[in-house]
């Protein structure tokens, strides 16, 4: 009951939030570790497009100074999309789920972020676990989770013949309790490669992603590989469906491979505003059994466009 009640009004603040936020904006223009999973970056469980940005095919400069806004999500996949936050622009997004690894254990996290467009190929992500509750043998217990700062870069746009290439790192900054078990107290690097390609009107990403994990009770690190695949199909109106499937290489022996499966669905309530949600079940023996998720992503305000100097 704590976890929740301090989730639901951290939710109401980060919603009130935006909504300043987006007054402001209007004004301007005028116009985890468990003994049976493996460990998965907070960054990682937030990420695929399910939208299109703005087309961007005039100057870079010009890019960066649109007026329409429009949300780029990259939840609710460990997929990551080639497609960056639009220029200038700012982006929050945040997600409820719970996980249920097996054995009578559960997790609890109220996780997102902010991404924020550099240029129309680059962009700056930072995550955190902002809540996390974990009942399993240990107990029962409450805290603040890891953070993560990473840079997404697209080298190249598709083509007919030719997906979009890019490359997203990530660095965890641990601020999760070790003590209570919430993190492992150590610095985590993971890079990956990323592909994307539309296909009629599927649109599919495809990463290779390498995780180097800090040791907690040693030095150096351990290292595994993920393969994740994901498509977003366009339903009726505003919805949208997203398959995937991704697993992981052994960590260590505490943290075996494992295989899961994802199918959920995305809501767009405006081009700046989406919604999210789904299920994640685990397919191979130790992988987490099951993940109930529920996200939100907005696209607040473009900062290049708002602090321009006026001609």
């Amino acid at each position: 009951m704590r976890f929740i009640k301090l989730a639901c009004s951290h939710a109401l603040a980060l919603l009130f939030s935006c909504s300043c936020l987006a007054t402001c904006a209007t004004a301007q223009e005028v116009v985890r570790p468990t003994s049976t999973s493996a460990v998965i970056p907070v960054a990682a469980l937030t990420s695929t497009s399910t939208s299109t940005p703005p087309s961007t095919s005039g100057s870079g400069e010009s890019a960066c100074f649109n007026s329409t806004l429009a949300s780029v999500p990259s939840r609710p996949t460990v997929t990551n999309a080639t497609d960056t936050t639009q220029c200038g622009v700012v982006e929050l997004e945040y997600g409820l789920e719970r996980q249920w690894p097996g054995g009578g254990s559960n997790r609890d996290d109220l996780s997102g972020g902010l991404r924020f467009g550099l240029t129309p190929k680059l962009d700056f992500h930072w995550s955190s676990g902002d809540f996390v509750h974990i009942m399993d043998g240990g107990g029962d217990r409450t805290g603040y989770g890891d953070n993560w700062l990473g840079l997404k870069y697209r080298f190249v746009g598709q083509t007919k013949h030719r997906p979009a290439l890019g490359l997203f790192y990530d660095a965890k900054v641990p601020s999760a309790s070790a003590a209570l078990g919430l993190g492992s107290g150590k610095v985590d690097h993971s890079i990956s490669f990323l592909a994307s390609k539309d296909v009629r009107k599927v649109h599919f990403d495809f990463n290779v992603i390498e995780l180097l994990a800090g040791r907690p009770t040693a030095s150096g690190t351990d290292h595994n590989t993920g393969l994740a695949l994901s498509s977003a199909i366009p339903l009726i109106k505003h919805w949208g469906l997203v398959l995937e499937g991704y697993g992981y290489s052994a960590l260590n022996s505490a943290n075996p491979a494992f295989a899961s499966a994802l199918v959920g669905a995305t809501y767009q309530v405006s081009p700046r505003f989406v919604l999210d949600g789904g299920l994640d079940v685990g397919v191979t023996h130790d992988a987490p059994k099951k993940r109930a998720f529920v996200g939100v992503t907005y696209a607040v305000a473009n900062l290049y466009r708002m602090f321009r100097p006026t001609p």
